[in-house]
């Protein structure tokens, strides 16, 4: 077995080296890490949590109040942009890539008119005065085609006026303010024919003549008017009527 190198060295040298040893282990110490209660090993080993120093503090009594007034204030804002009226009005359609929503603005309708056209209008005010003097209606709108062909400004050389058109003095004897409103036309007019059958007997040729030439051509004419005008008037009317029935 061999000796020990160190009881070999002379003591002087063995001092030497004991202090040597003793430096290098005193600077091991030093670079070693420590903590309170715990090692590196532990660190390692396990994770380690530390409490934070933070204390929350208490939030003033005017904070709180602007804080709930802008929490309102944001929950008004979203439910009246969410409200029904608005989310009818936004038609969502889907993207291509699912999951993508875009919005439509709404289809705006195109404004229906109130008031309605002068066809309507006199469709209307013939069905009226039809029922009112108990004449047929499609007699009421064959004589305004044989008088107007439907112009409700239309003039005669002769003065006429209106859809049936009505001279001035016939006009203001049937009570008819304005000859070219569209319902006081339809209704002088019509009465006006009611008026001619009734003094004829029911005759629609007489009174037809009458309504064209006046009463007193068919009268001294004994219904026999001989202007070929007329004439031509009656047969007309009486074949619009039979069109429009």
């Amino acid at each position: 077995m061999a000796a020990n190198p160190s009881a070999r060295m002379p003591t002087t040298q063995n001092i030497r080296f004991r202090k040597i040893l003793a430096a290098i282990e005193a600077r091991h110490s030093k670079n070693s890490y420590k903590t309170k209660g715990l090692t590196i090993a532990d660190y390692r080993v396990r994770a380690v949590f530390t409490k934070s120093h933070f204390r929350p503090q208490p939030r003033s009594a005017e904070a709180g109040a602007k804080n709930t007034l802008s929490h309102r204030l944001n929950e008004d804002s979203i439910k009246k942009a969410m409200s029904p009226t608005r989310l009818r009005s936004v038609q969502k359609i889907e993207d291509k890539n699912p999951g993508d929503v875009i919005e439509k603005p709404p289809t705006k309708t195109p404004p229906q008119s109130a008031a309605l056209n002068n066809q309507q209008i006199i469709e209307q005010n013939v069905q009226k005065a039809a029922e009112k003097y108990d004449l047929p209606p499609a007699l009421i709108r064959a004589v305004i085609q044989a008088e107007s062909n439907f112009q409700v400004d239309a003039v005669s050389a002769a003065g006429a006026q209106g859809l049936m058109q009505l001279m001035p003095a016939t006009a203001e004897e049937l009570g008819v303010k304005n000859p070219f409103d569209i319902r006081q036309n339809i209704e002088g007019g019509t009465r006006y024919l009611r008026k001619m059958l009734d003094r004829f007997g029911g005759s629609l040729r007489k009174a037809l003549a009458a309504y064209n030439a006046g009463p007193g051509a068919v009268l001294k004419y004994n219904g026999q008017v001989p202007y070929p005008e007329t004439r031509q008037y009656v047969k007309r009317v009486l074949r619009f009527s039979k069109q429009m029935i």
